[in-house]
């Protein structure tokens, strides 16, 4: 070592504490050693219990976002250290809000707006395990304790683990495109369609009297089988809504992610109805826009949404492991992420640690 320069880093390289995450680069991913985030000015620094695998992380591993990391965007953990302001969290169960906001109102005027266009769309935002922010599959992450929210003790793990995509699914109704005596359809039965199902189903419900149940359209009626007897929605095949159903609808939601329902959805709508697109598809240079025009059709996008109401309804009852198809432990991630890519299956978990233990972090060289 010729120079202090080469013993501080050295020193550092002692130091560095490290832990296990799936690290991925295009197609390919690996569980190895990286070392342990350390939280900035104003984070948590939050234990990772389970990951779970959206389809987000299967187009991240297509080339969606460019993203190069640690993948995953949904999970529950335990919060290790916090600042000062938030010590009450320091061994809580927490989820999070996977949008890291700048949150300066003096120079973002997105944030300066506050609310969920902040929340959704800073410009200056980072996004957890999707744009320049290491994500879940890993023992350890970090997140602003703002973007933290507490697990109600009567909710499992497993089941905590549904709050993110349950909470986009509560983002349509936070949007106000239902309005009382609408007719509402859900297209697709996968695990998104069936937990935006669980809550437009409750949203009619409270719009009072002269509000019909959503119908949810589906190919498996196992799968719309799964539905809680409290979503008081109806169900029905895809096959069979057209020509029966054409034009019925007010207000028709898209959870295919393939132009293939898409096109659906349209034909379901009718003139001066809204289509909410809540998962994202390559529709590709000939998708036709004329339909859309010729009927005014409003095209509405839909993307996060809040955690109160998600962690609310679970801790009301909602149990939605029945939705999970297989767990896999951390080291096996890349069989996890091969298995959510297996045509009929819903939710499958990554259990990283138990939630008692925690891992020992290694600082060897």
């Amino acid at each position: 070592f010729d120079s202090p320069v080469c013993w501080l880093r050295c020193l550092r390289q002692m130091c560095t504490r490290l832990m296990r995450g799936f690290v991925v680069d295009g197609a390919s991913g690996s569980v190895m050693d990286v070392p342990v985030p350390e939280p900035a000015e104003g984070e948590a620094l939050v234990r990772v219990l389970v990951a779970a695998v959206c389809a987000t992380d299967i187009e991240i591993m297509k080339g969606y976002m460019g993203f190069k990391g640690i993948v995953g965007h949904e999970f529950v953990g335990v919060v290790e250290t916090a600042p000062a302001s938030h010590a009450h969290l320091v061994g809580k169960r927490v989820v999070g809000d996977i949008n890291l906001c700048c949150w300066d109102a003096a120079s973002c005027g997105t944030c300066a707006v506050g609310g969920a266009r902040a929340r959704n769309h800073c410009p200056k935002r980072t996004v957890l395990g999707i744009l320049n922010k290491d994500g879940t599959y890993c023992e350890r992450l970090t997140l602003p304790v703002v973007n933290l929210h507490p697990v109600p003790d009567g909710v499992s793990t497993e089941n905590a683990a549904f709050a993110e995509p349950l909470a986009a699914a509560f983002r349509i109704a936070e949007q106000r495109v239902v309005s009382p005596k609408d007719r509402v359809a859900i297209i697709g039965d996968g695990k998104l369609g069936l937990l935006i199902a669980e809550v437009l189903g409750r949203h009619a419900a409270s719009l009072g009297e002269g509000t019909p149940r959503p119908v949810l359209f589906g190919r498996h009626a196992a799968k719309m089988g799964l539905l809680s007897s409290a979503a008081q929605v109806e169900t029905a095949f895809a096959a069979s809504a057209l020509p029966a159903r054409a034009a019925s609808f007010d207000v028709v939601v898209d959870a295919t992610g393939s132009p293939t329902g898409l096109d659906l959805a349209r034909s379901l709508c009718r003139p001066l109805g809204a289509v909410v697109l809540k998962s994202t598809c390559a529709a590709g240079a000939d998708f036709n826009t004329a339909p859309f025009v010729v009927d005014e059709l409003r095209v509405v996008g839909s993307r996060c949404g809040p955690f109160p109401p998600a962690l609310e309804l679970m801790a009301a009852g909602l149990d939605l492991t029945p939705l999970i198809s297989a767990t896999y432990p951390l080291e096996e991630a890349m069989a996890a992420v091969e298995k959510a890519r297996t045509k009929g299956t819903l939710k499958v978990q990554i259990r990283v640690c138990s939630d008692e233990a925690a891992p020992e972090l290694d600082t060897s060289l």
